[in-house]
């Protein structure tokens, strides 16, 4: 069998939520899942970008949260599950001229201080180059863009009252309370 690449989701600018906003989960479904990621941001415009070549085109690096609906009140809005107000929950960014190897440095993930995932970059299943290149073959990078590079823990689901909390580096770059 092939090595198919994880599924990619296309959001909304209102789908991101920085640290320091509260998360406030919404109503249209039984319960929300927050996921661990490492979101990286792009520093420059390309299309087909061989992956040989992506490492070019990225220039900062946080952790975050994915946030998807379980069991949404509406079938045909399935695809929107992840691609709500606030379902990408996204820390400061740590440029990667401020770390020695922006791939290698842990970025540690908290839910209310307990460690759901302490990887890096390099700990992807895919790499980040092959990736970005993939992603690219069908739209467009852009200045600013972000891509959540997956799942690097397992999955909490949220309660009003939880706390993501992230450090890279030492330095907390994710801070965000869950309210109702």
């Amino acid at each position: 069998m092939e090595d198919m690449l994880p599924q990619t989701y296309l959001m909304a600018d209102s789908s991101i939520l920085y640290s320091g906003r509260p998360l406030f989960v919404p109503d249209f479904a039984r319960e929300f899942v927050a996921r661990p990621t490492i979101v990286v941001r792009t520093g420059r415009l390309g299309k087909c970008i061989a992956a040989k070549f992506a490492h070019r085109y990225w220039d900062a690096f946080t952790a975050g949260f994915a946030v998807e609906a379980c069991g949404s009140d509406a079938e045909m809005l399935h695809g929107l599950d992840r691609a709500f107000d606030g379902s990408a929950v996204v820390g400061d960014w740590v440029g990667s001229d401020s770390v020695a190897d922006m791939l290698h440095e842990p970025v540690e993930v908290m839910v209310n201080d307990t460690i759901v995932s302490d990887h890096c970059l390099a700990d992807m299943c895919h790499p980040l180059e092959e990736l970005l290149s993939a992603v690219s073959t069908r739209c467009s990078i852009k200045m600013g863009d972000m891509l959540l590079t997956g799942d690097t823990g397992g999955s909490h689901v949220l309660k009003p009252g939880d706390r993501l909390t992230a450090r890279i580096a030492g330095q907390v770059v994710l801070d965000v309370k869950v309210k109702l």
